[in-house]
This record gives structure tokens, C-alpha cells and sequence, in this order.
């Protein structure tokens, strides 16, 4: 029988595994579950699916987004490797395809979003199947308190009861403190699973922060310094059109990214950004998630984020090619009743009860205090982000707006 070594070298050109990555494989191919916790950029896509290709039946991927599924899938064609996605927005001979392949077994990844789970046709498909293993990616979607909570993901775990046969397990996410695996490994109900964080510090980054008395003035006095492309997230979609339209009025070529745009344009503007014929995104944090675009030279938070572990997965996607990049945010007194207004609409649309809602806002409040905090602390920005998520350190990074001071 080949070894990893050999697959990983066939299939994804590389002679040797990067940091974590082995003992992840390693084991799910001795038939264990794993619970992952790798920065951005860290390869954490491999750690499945090399196992996948050495594991006798299918892998199947929830993945949380139609456009990361198609990336994904893609970037695995282009290694010939087969593998297949099914949405409700592919026509009727493409889902044909797509389930033909996996019953025939003629692709060895199968990705789906959660709420597929739900669908009795699926489940009657795939309870036909030998699934080798169950991918979740993105896992940190499944904490109930979590601002990125999305409900089918608890519907993952009676999926996997009602399975013949007992497939492996793997759980992969960018971003989770202490708490928050804990509720991923209560909620799927892993057992003994390997629990590996493979660190956060992203030293290629250069964290700062700001607080300008006039966030607009700021931000025309700093782009002409920036090379290369960057996002600027904003809070709202209002924001998001107001930034957007002022770096077009300066000249800028920008796109824009929320939930007031149809699908289309953003894909259009998304694909735009992607392929360089678009400098700058302006978005709010619809936009970002499993984007493959390496060269993000800085990333900007026009307001103050909701919370640490979203702040921090959205600045990670600046300089995943590992060269210097720049994470700004831009900090004044009224981003935290802004946020805290947000935060109380969001708390009342969630469908649970009034015990649940007081619950959630307690959590989220604390969070965006967290945040807050960040842009106060007089110490070391890195070390505050670190410690954060559980990862002490004695040294300062010396390379952040604190230390430089």
C-alpha cells in the first residue's frame, strides 16, 4: 500500500507536511476522529482530504458556502482528483452528474451544506453509500452563542446517527478558543478525538490599530500608501455602499460586497476582485469566507468587529502566501453602541426562547467587551490575540502599533 508520503507528493506536490499535518492524517487513517484548529493558510483542506483519497469510500464535506464548495472542488479537479458538489442552484443534469459520480464511485469527495442534511431524498442516497468520513468544515458555525451560529449545523449529528455503519469524524475550523472546541466536540459527541491547535500567530502580519477623529480623512490619506490589494470591512450595508462609493469618487477601482446585492453581482464583483481587475473590496462579513486569494496585502476594519474570533478570521485573510501584510482597524467611541444595537436586532430575530435570547446577548456582549479591550489593551496587540485564544506567550512581537510606539 502507497504511503501519505507517496499521496502527498502525487497528488498536491510536496515532499513533507507542514506543521500538524501529518498527525491529523495519520489519524484518521488509524480510523480516530480530529478536531483541528489551523490559522489560515495552513493547510488544513489537505489534512481530509489526503485521507480521503487512501480511505475505502466516500468522503463527504459540509461546508458552509455554495462559492467555497466550487473552489474547492475545482482546485481538486485541477490535481485530478475527483470529487463533486450538490446545490439547488445546479440544473438537473449537473445534480444528476454529481449523484451518478458518487454512487458509482467515481469521485472520491462529495461536498454539501448543512441544510442538506435535513433532506430525506439525501439521506436516502447516501444511507446506500460507504461513507468513509464526515468532513466539518468551518466547525466553529455549529456554537449556538457563536455571531457565526447557523442552525442546520446542529442537524449534523442526528445526520450521522442515522448512518449504517459508523464513518469517521473530522471537525476543522480557523478561529476557536478553549470554549468554543469544547462545544464542538460536546455537540457532534467525538469521541477521544485528537484535539489539535496548530498555533494562530500569523507573523507575516503587522497588526495596528487606530483611532482617528475622522475615519473618512484617515482612510484618503492612507490608501495611496498601500500596495497591492486589500479589503475594508464595514459594519452595515449602508457603510459598505458609503465607502465603496467614496473610494470609486477617488479614483479607486473597487468592488462591493453584501447582502443587499442580488447573487450575481456578487459573484460578478467577488470573481472581479479574485482575478485583479478589482483593487479593493468593500464588504461587510457576508464576503470572505473560504476566498482563495493569496496576495490580500492589508485587510481594514472600518468599525469596530463584534467579537475577537470573527476579527481574527477576517484580518487572517490578509498575506496567506506568507509574505508582510498589514491589519488595521479603525476604533471611535460610538463602533461599541453601534455594534450593541446590532447585536440587541439580532438577538430578537433568532427564533428561541426569551431564557436562550438573554443567554446569547450576555455571550455576545462579553465578546464585543473582548474586542473593545483589544483596542485598549497598552500591551502587545499580537500577544492580546494569542492569549485570547489560549496560546500564551512571554514575548512581544515588537511589529505591532503598541510596540512601535
Amino acid at each position: 500500500m502507497q504511503t501519505k508520503e507517496v499521496f502527498l507528493q502525487k497528488y498536491f506536490g510536496y515532499s513533507e507536511f507542514r506543521n500538524g499535518q501529518a498527525e491529523l492524517v495519520e489519524q484518521l487513517l488509524a480510523g480516530g476522529s480530529v478536531i483541528a484548529v489551523m490559522p489560515t493558510g495552513a493547510g488544513k483542506s489537505l489534512c481530509y482530504q489526503l485521507p480521503a483519497l487512501m480511505l475505502e469510500g466516500l468522503t463527504l464535506v459540509v461546508s458552509p458556502l455554495i462559492s467555497l464548495m466550487k473552489d474547492q472542488v475545482r482546485g481538486l479537479k485541477e490535481r485530478g482528483i475527483e470529487a463533486a458538489y450538490l446545490s439547488s442552484g445546479m440544473s438537473k443534469q449537473e445534480y444528476g452528474a454529481a449523484v451518478y459520480a458518487a454512487r458509482n464511485n467515481k469521485c472520491k469527495l462529495l461536498y454539501v451544506s448543512p441544510e442538506r442534511l435535513q433532506n430525506e431524498q439525501f439521506k436516502a442516497f447516501v444511507s446506500e453509500l460507504k461513507i468513509a468520513l464526515v468532513v466539518v468544515d468551518e466547525a466553529h458555525c455549529i456554537v449556538r452563542w457563536g455571531e457565526s451560529f447557523r442552525p442546520a449545523y446542529l442537524s449534523i449529528r442526528p445526520f450521522l446517527d442515522s448512518l449504517p455503519g459508523q464513518p469517521l469524524v473530522a471537525a476543522f475550523t480557523a478561529t476557536a478558543t478553549p470554549a468554543v472546541r469544547r462545544e464542538i466536540i460536546c455537540t457532534l459527541a467525538l469521541e477521544k478525538p485528537l484535539e489539535l491547535v496548530a498555533g494562530f500567530d500569523r507573523s507575516n502580519l503587522t497588526f495596528r490599530v487606530e483611532k482617528p477623529m475622522v475615519k473618512r480623512r484617515f482612510l484618503r490619506g492612507w490608501l495611496p500608501e498601500q500596495n497591492g490589494c486589500g479589503i475594508i470591512y464595514c459594519a452595515t450595508q449602508r457603510q459598505t455602499e458609503d465607502v465603496y462609493n467614496d473610494l470609486n469618487a477617488w479614483g479607486y477601482p473597487a468592488g462591493r460586497y453584501h447582502a443587499g446585492l442580488t447573487m450575481e453581482e456578487r459573484q460578478r464583483n467577488q470573481n472581479a476582485f479574485i482575478q485583479n481587475e478589482l483593487r479593493f473590496m468593500v464588504a461587510t462579513n457576508a464576503f470572505g469566507m473560504g476566498i482563495d486569494k493569496p496576495d490580500v496585502r492589508f485587510v481594514l476594519h472600518y468599525t469596530l468587529p463584534l467579537d475577537v474570533e470573527g476579527y481574527y478570521q477576517e484580518a487572517g485573510r490578509a498575506g496567506r502566501d506568507g509574505l508582510p501584510a498589514e491589519c488595521v482597524l479603525l476604533f471611535e467611541r460610538r463602533d461599541v453602541m453601534q455594534q450593541r444595537q446590532l447585536l440587541e436586532y439580532s438577538c430578537e430575530q433568532r427564533e428561541c426562547s426569551t431564557e436562550e435570547k438573554k443567554t446569547w446577548l450576555t455571550n455576545a456582549y462579553q465578546k464585543l467587551r473582548d474586542m473593545e479591550g483589544y483596542c485598549f489593551t497598552k500591551g502587545c496587540l499580537r500577544k492580546y490575540l494569542l492569549s485570547y485564544f489560549g496560546q500564551e506567550t512571554d514575548e512581544s512581537c515588537g511589529n505591532c502599533s503598541n510596540c512601535r510606539r
